[in-house]
């Protein structure tokens, strides 16, 4: 393992924000890597698509093996914890990566149109099956191509415009999927006010795991956030600040060699027996424990 937490930036020798390849173009780019291995855990900087069209393939994100087939659709969201398997190579399909920022000036953080859903990994399963419907599966993967084509296309004039109207159309399309597939039928306020409680979380853990305080942050009453996210996981928030935190100390043991001590300053803890016991409280292991087992 290494001793600093591997975080891959986006990079691309264009400014376009996108970057669009077919799996066997994925492959090639992934065996000439240098800077990480991609085929073990890492921590990303940006959002990733990944579209299967034939075949089958396995892909690792957050301690969990995603086991995807033909019209399955898997979104990997920053600050996520991924890595490709080497039967990427006999899969057929689309990988799409998008610049952070891009994604969440445009999406979500817009007036004009948010992604309630799509990348809420903590709501409902990363991956959307589309439509069994051939002419509905087929439109969806028509538009991938699309995207992939202007990507490759020589011609550089308005290139980034036609990608990102592409790419509008992939994200709007895919989130009518999974708005329909959602096990959660509630109101799109709730689902905005729990986004915002779970970006506040991702910047503030470290300094505060007290629902109260998220509350107060949100300008919302304790009761109202409670119920909020209990309607929406079936916990309570103060549960699912812990699982968020016991989340982010799994990463850090799992793709890092950094001591225990270590990881619990950069979760939260003052000392590091209150980290131990935390984690063990909610997880029935030590974190060397669960370090030997991953």
């Amino acid at each position: 393992m290494v001793k600093s937490f591997p975080k891959i930036s986006y990079k691309s020798q264009v400014e376009l924000s996108i970057e669009v390849m077919t799996f066997t173009e994925t492959y090639e780019k992934l065996e000439k890597i240098k800077s990480h291995n991609p085929f073990t855990a890492h921590k990303i900087q940006f959002y990733f698509i990944l579209v299967i069209t034939k075949n089958s393939y396995s892909h690792y994100v957050d301690f969990e093996y995603y086991n995807l087939k033909e019209g399955n659709v898997l979104f990997i969201a920053k600050n996520q914890v991924h890595h490709f398997t080497k039967n990427s190579k006999k899969a057929k399909g689309f990988c799409i990566v998008i610049n952070g920022d891009f994604l969440e000036k445009n999406y979500f953080i817009s007036k004009n149109i948010n992604l309630n859903r799509l990348y809420n990994y903590h709501l409902e399963t990363p991956v959307i099956f589309l439509p069994k419907g051939e002419k509905d599966k087929k439109d969806f993967v028509s538009t991938v191509k699309k995207l992939h084509q202007e990507y490759t296309l020589p011609n550089s004039f308005a290139k980034s415009e036609m990608l990102r109207a592409y790419l509008h159309i992939i994200l709007i399309k895919a989130e009518r999927v999974k708005e329909k597939q959602s096990v959660s039928d509630v109101k799109q306020h709730w689902l905005e006010i729990f986004n915002n409680f779970r970006k506040l979380l991702s910047v503030d853990y470290v300094k505060t795991r007290s629902s109260r305080f998220y509350a107060s942050e949100l300008l919302v009453s304790y009761k109202f956030l409670n119920d909020v996210v209990k309607e929406l996981t079936g916990k309570t928030a103060k549960t699912f600040i812990d699982d968020f935190v016991i989340i982010e100390i799994k990463r850090y043991l799992s793709s890092s060699s950094l001591s225990i001590k270590e990881i619990s300053y950069k979760t939260g803890f003052e000392e590091p027996a209150n980290m131990i016991k935390f984690f063990k409280k909610n997880t029935t292991k030590t974190p060397l424990q669960f370090r030997k087992e991953f």
